[in-house]
Order: C-alpha cells, then structure tokens, then sequence
C-alpha cells in the first residue's frame, strides 16, 4: 500500500468541503445558543449528588471530573491556534473559516456550565477564574500531525471523546441534579454535532485522495486528549472514573470503528486503514505480525483488504455493506449452488475466521471481551 507522507488534494476538493462548511453555517445548528447562566448554580443541587454517586466515585471524584470537564473546554484558543496553522501552511481556507466562524463561538459557550456546576458545589467564581487562567496560559501540546487530514481525524476523535464525557457527567447527575445534567446534555448535543461535522470533511479529503489514509492512521495512532499537556492531574485519572461511572468501554471502541469505517467509505479501505493503524502500532492482526499480515493481503489483492474491512463490521456488530453474501442461496439447478453462492460461501467462512482472531481492544484501547 503506498505510504504518502505528503498531504495533496485534487483540483476541487478544497471547493467541495468548502460548499460543506458553507451548508453547516447556514443549518440551524451552525450557530449555537448560549445557555443563560445567570444564578443558575444556585439551583443546580450537586452537592445532593455525592449520596447517589455509585460505589468507587465519591465527592472529590465528581469535583474532579467536573474539572477536567471545564478545564479541557475552557482551552479553545489553544486549540483554534494549531487549525489555524495547518489551515494555513496547506492552503485549505475551509479549514480556517469553519474554526473561526463556526467552532470557536460555539466552544467559548462550553466551559460555564461545568463552572457553574462546581460553583454549586461551594468553589468561588474567583477560584475557578484562577484555575482556568492557569490552563489558558498553557501551551497546548498537540500530538497528531497538523495537515489538515490529520487535523480533523483529531477533531473526531476528541470530540467524539468529548461528547461521552460530558454525557457520563449528565447520567451521573440525572436523578439528584436533573437542571444540570440538562446543561450537559446541552454541551454533550454540540459536541455530537462537530464530530460529525468533522467526520465529514475528513471523509471527502480521504475519498478523493485515498493515499491520505497513512495520515489519518497516524493521527490515530499518535492522539491523546489535550488535558494530557493542560491538566496531567485531572486526565490522568479519567479512566479511573470512567469505570465506576458507568461508561460502556466497549460500545465507545464499536463507535471509533464506526466512524473510522465511515471515512474510507468501503471495506477495502476500511482494512486498509486497520493494517496501517496495525503497523504504525505493531499491533498483530488475526495472530499475525502486521507486516506478515499484510504481505498476506497484498498478495490476495484488494479483496485481501475488503475481508479484513468485513471482518472489522462483523466484529463490532455493524451491518454488511450492500450486495456483500447476497448470493449464498442462488441456486443453478436443485440444489447445485452458483459460482457466486459458492464464493459468497467461502468469503463468509475466511471471514469469520479472522472474526474469531482479531482482537480490536488492541486498535480502540479498549478493555477486551475475549
């Protein structure tokens, strides 16, 4: 597979996700509502929250996530300043004007609920003031490449990370505090939204260039969450709540593989995505070494790369594209099966044999159900 470390558009790509920011802006989402805030923390009634935590949180926990939660959000400059970088050193205005215009208003409206939440809980606004100062004074470490492939994998994947986040927060404080847990839910709604935004401009760059997908697999490979530069002490900690708050670790690794599939727009770029990732990481593939894996796969051709594209669905439970095992049944004469039938049959039956010995967990970081 060839391996460009360059980045290049064709001609008109850069027109065609500019026409998408363009259609975003014009949405009824390309604008957001700021929340009205004003006293709010005086209703909010987190503290009634610390009895009905589940066992393995207590109230410093719920500070804690609570404050990584408006310290990451409250860092959108840091951020807006490596797009506008990569936007400009690649020549995609696209890139410029949907950070500007779009995703840093947006994001400047993120951080105060979360402040208002920890207000509720007896910090000072002075206090708080004082922590987000601190992080804004920070210099954002960012780890992902910056051509703007790479930075809008990036934007999937922190958004993506972002919005279960803040939607763990919300199912944490439903019962107790059911005004706040709407605030992130309001948070968690626009967050949803830039991943997908960012889904898509990541999609068109790679459809109309392929090659990009070495990038897109070292953004993957090399991403952490911005807190990890910020706020270490907080971040570090993440996973450590995660757990005992409920968040379903394998269903957010199904999700990644999701919206990774979603960017090749077929299964053969989806397993080549994988192999890439797979070698980037040394991570082996159905008990493989990357590298073996693969000269395997080349040597089969692209079907090699659409089995290992199945086989990542079917192992995260994600439907089969169209057409894929339709002729299983297609019968000559009796039961004499077609060509087809028996290459449908014999495709299923390799692909299930790598099903059974691809562990994903490796890829998305999550724990393993094997």
């Amino acid at each position: 597979m060839s391996r460009l470390l360059t980045y290049a558009l064709p001609e008109g790509t850069n027109a065609h996700i500019d026409d998408l920011v363009e259609e975003i802006e014009r949405s009824p989402f390309g604008s957001p509502t700021p929340v009205d805030l004003a006293g709010v923390y005086e209703r909010l009634h987190i503290k009634d929250v610390v009895d009905d935590l589940p066992e393995g949180l207590n109230e410093e926990d719920l500070r804690g996530i609570l404050m990584l939660a408006m310290l990451t959000e409250c860092a959108t400059d840091s951020y807006a300043a490596v797009f506008y970088e990569g936007a400009r050193d690649y020549g995609t205005p696209w890139l410029t004007r949907f950070t500007e215009r779009t995703w840093v208003p947006d994001e400047y409206t993120h951080a105060d609920p979360f402040k208002s939440m920890l207000m509720s809980m007896g910090h000072s606004e002075a206090e708080l003031d004082d922590h987000i100062k601190r992080v804004q004074e920070k210099t954002f470490v960012h780890s992902s490449g910056k051509t703007p492939v790479e930075l809008t994998t990036f934007g999937i994947l922190q958004e993506f990370l972002t919005d279960h986040w803040h939607g763990m927060i919300a199912g944490l404080l439903t019962r107790r505090a059911p005004e706040a847990a709407r605030l992130a839910n309001e948070v968690k709604k626009r967050e949803t939204l830039h991943y997908m935004w960012y889904r898509e401009m990541t999609a068109i760059q790679v459809q109309a260039n392929p090659d990009l997908l070495h990038l897109v697999a070292e953004a993957v490979t090399s991403f952490s969450m911005p807190g990890m530069s910020l706020i270490p002490e907080y971040q570090s900690k993440a996973l450590d709540w995660m757990m005992p708050a409920g968040a379903d670790m394998q269903r957010n690794a199904r999700e990644v593989i999701r919206h990774l599939y979603a960017l090749g727009g077929n299964t053969k770029r989806a397993g080549e995505l994988l192999i890439e990732i797979a070698i980037i990481k040394g991570i082996p593939i159905a008990g493989l070494s990357p590298t073996r894996a693969q000269s395997i796969i080349d040597r089969m051709g692209g079907v090699g790369y659409s089995l290992l594209g199945e086989a990542v669905l079917e192992s995260v439970g994600l439907p089969m594209p169209e057409g894929v095992g339709k002729r299983n049944d297609n019968k000559l004469v009796g039961a004499v099966p077609t060509w087809g039938a028996l290459y449908d049959r014999g495709r299923g039956k390799l692909r299930s044999l790598i099903v059974g010995r691809l562990d994903l967990s490796t890829v998305t970081g999550a724990p393993s159900e094997k």
